[in-house]
């Protein structure tokens, strides 16, 4: 079923709208935006299938696969409302959470206060047991005391247990052993083991990812089960998937009790869906910029492709040492809130309006400023097009919110609006300075690819901050995490912890560990109807320099031989210089993991164009003009476009405003933009000629 889908629905739950696409061979995309609703996130998805069917005119249970990207897991480790969780470790290490790295994020600070670990001291318990470095079992596993250990921990209402030893990467025998012992006692409750969650090295992060997932996997469990439970209703709870940080999708059963692995679901789908856009339309490289109602999620594709990376934090401090989209994010988004500091300073956000009361001009109760309030008040959004005008705003709203923080700052009004915007700009250009000249990237050298619902009303003014020539706005830029989950296909990914010099691999040993990990990838396609030539299974090594605390990934193809160890050597010492700018050949290197991701290749509707696809050319008429405001020319008379009249070919000059139902696009003087064969729109910044 999964790889031959040919009718598919995307549905992504982002803060103020959940954002949902239908593909089907050949048709046009079917495209909504719902009002999100945070007390019961399902509501507003089963909503927003049933705009879809009948839009297409398809039954949902004749629906083939459904991809949802969810907050869910995120939203609870923001709000920090997440399970009562239990721990068991090894003794001694009970306050490994506490205790952390030497790691912190003002070296010299002298009063810097650390997170609340999440699991309490009185949950973290510790057992009798030790398995060495090497797998050896130095202390047997005492049994009794688990007993009582977790008698004590049911005792205090647990809604979830993880279970860490030290060295159980290395052998996994005495937590599947506690795992097995708990399951007799309470069967009802989540458990969770390392081995499973980071079979990998580090103590610490492992710990930290095992009990995020424990934490987290209750949340995730009730919600998609009651998400399941109500598809099932309506003949399609089998079909749904759920996009994982790494860019995958898995099943709904698997992703229950792999919730660690949900904390960027969302915005990973608008990596992958960037990255293909990218490919297409002729920029391998690019950054990416989903600017939404709540937030902004920044990225790089480098070569056609999102970059992963194997460890990352949540809320910047709890550690998780699972493989995730490189995606940084921002508390800045359209209803991102404008306040004053005590000292007088304009600030915008990390508060937002959310979706509700959402911003001022949403009529939903919001009375404070934000950013999108001053767009609107600046001419930049259409009152009566928003959404394509199935949303209501109400201008004399956001004129009253921000009429008041005005006369607070002795500001003029039109001043006020636009420093709100100016503020939200320039921490957005500080994120995509993050991934890119951070990295050691010049994002000169790369396109801006500009999507979520607010991201092309700011990509220009951005693009001009960092120098970036080109900008894309894609067919459907305001629901783009959505179709990304429709390209993306099934993933799996195993790491297996071991460290050796590279002269002392020993060959066969490491061939046979990597076979063993293919083999329970196979094993997981082959469950989520995979057949065999639908699978790609991709092998890689992480690699250092001996006694460096950091390691590299470098892909590998084939059967491990001393060629390909020699030839990976190689990559490394490159991928060493590009990334650190510098590299050091002749010292020694050693392999510390070994990683497989087992891929499913989905079939991938083909988009019919949402837009006209006359090949002819010529220079299309504004459906109407107003006044907007641009920094350094004040008021402009901007003609107003409306994108699915835009024939082919088409060559716009700023200033211009091209709207649609879930955006709208935003062309500065000196700019101009035309279409690609692909359905872009692409922003030239510069001088027309």
């Amino acid at each position: 079923m999964s790889t031959a889908a040919t009718v598919r629905i995307g549905i992504d739950t982002g803060g103020t709208f959940t954002d949902c696409v239908l593909l089907h061979d050949g048709h046009p995309a079917v495209v909504f935006k719902v009002p999100s609703t945070p007390e019961n996130p399902a509501k507003a998805i089963l909503q927003g299938l049933e705009r879809l069917c009948i839009g297409a005119g398809i039954p949902l249970e004749e629906i083939d696969f459904i991809a949802h990207g969810t907050t869910v897991a995120t939203n609870a480790m923001l709000q920090e409302q997440w399970a009562k969780v239990g721990l068991i470790t090894t003794k001694g290490f009970r306050d490994i959470l506490e205790i952390g790295t030497q790691m912190r994020p003002e070296l010299y600070g002298l009063h810097q206060k650390k997170p609340a670990p999440l699991v309490t001291r009185d949950l973290r318990e510790e057992v009798t047991e030790r398995i060495d470095a090497d797998g050896q079992v130095v202390d047997s596993l005492d049994e009794d005391e688990v007993r009582d250990i977790v008698r004590k921990l049911l005792s205090s209402d647990i809604d979830s247990l993880a279970i860490t030893l030290l060295f159980s990467f290395a052998n996994p025998k005495h937590e599947a052993a506690i795992r097995a012992i708990v399951k007799e006692m309470a069967p009802e409750l989540y458990v969770c083991i390392s081995s499973e969650v980071s079979p990998e090295f580090r103590e610490y992060p492992r710990t930290s990812t095992t009990v995020i997932n424990g934490a987290l996997a209750p949340i995730i469990r009730r919600y998609l089960r009651h998400l399941r439970e109500a598809l099932n209703e309506r003949g399609a709870g089998q079909r749904l998937h759920i996009m994982q940080s790494n860019g995958g999708n898995v099943s709904a059963e698997e992703a229950e009790g792999s919730a660690h692995n949900l904390i960027l679901s969302g915005p990973a789908g608008g990596i992958v869906a960037a990255a293909e856009i990218a490919r297409k339309a002729g920029y391998p490289n690019a950054l990416t910029f989903d600017m939404g109602g709540t937030s902004s999620d920044v990225g790089l594709i480098v070569n056609g492709r999102a970059q992963i990376i194997q460890n990352t934090t949540v809320n910047g401090a709890y550690p998780l040492q699972v493989p995730t989209v490189d995606v940084h994010t921002i508390g800045a988004g359209g209803g991102s809130i404008g306040w004053c500091d005590q000292g007088g300073a304009l600030k915008v956000g990390p508060k937002s309006a959310g979706a509700v009361p959402g911003p001022a001009c949403y009529g939903k109760g919001g009375t404070e400023p934000t950013v999108t309030d001053a767009n609107l008040f600046l001419g930049r959004l259409n009152a009566d097009y928003y959404l394509g005008g199935e949303f209501d705003v109400y201008p004399e709203r956001s004129d009253a919110v921000l009429e008041e923080l005005a006369n607070d700052m002795e500001l003029e009004l039109e001043r006020l609006a636009w420093g709100i915007i100016e503020v939200a700009n320039a921490s957005m250009v500080g994120a995509l300075r993050v991934v890119s000249s951070r990295r050691g990237h010049d994002p000169r050298d790369f396109a801006l690819i500009a999507f979520g619902g607010a991201g092309p009303l700011h990509a220009t003014a951005l693009a001009k901050e960092l120098g970036v020539r080109k900008v894309i706005v894609p067919a459907t830029p305001g629901v783009l995490c959505a179709l990304g989950l429709l390209l993306s296909d099934i993933r799996h990914d195993f790491s297996q912890t071991e460290v050796s010099a590279m002269a002392n691999v020993d060959e066969h040993t490491t061939e046979q560990s990597f076979r063993e990990m293919e083999g329970r990838g196979i094993s997981r396609l082959v469950n989520d109807g995979v057949t065999p030539n639908h699978m790609r299974l991709e092998r890689s090594l992480d690699i250092r320099y001996l006694g460096q605390e950091h390691y590299l990934n470098v892909p590998i193809e084939g059967e491990i031989t001393s060629e390909l160890l020699e030839e990976s050597g190689k990559r490394f010492h490159s991928e060493h210089e590009n990334t650190y700018g510098h590299a050091a050949e002749d010292e020694p290197i050693e392999i510390v993991n070994l990683r497989l991701s087992a891929v499913g290749k989905l079939k991938h509707s083909e988009q019919g164009s949402m837009y006209h696809e006359e090949s002819t050319t010529g220079q299309p008429l504004p459906s109407d003009k107003r006044s907007v405001y641009f920094s350094g020319q004040g008021w402009c008379d901007t003609p107003i476009y409306r994108r699915k009249s835009l024939v082919q070919g088409y060559t716009i000059v700023g200033p211009a405003i091209i709207e649609q139902m879930d955006t709208t696009l935003i062309v500065e003087p000196g700019q101009w933009v035309e279409s690609d064969q692909h359905g872009n729109m692409i922003v030239t910044l510069g001088d027309f000629v």
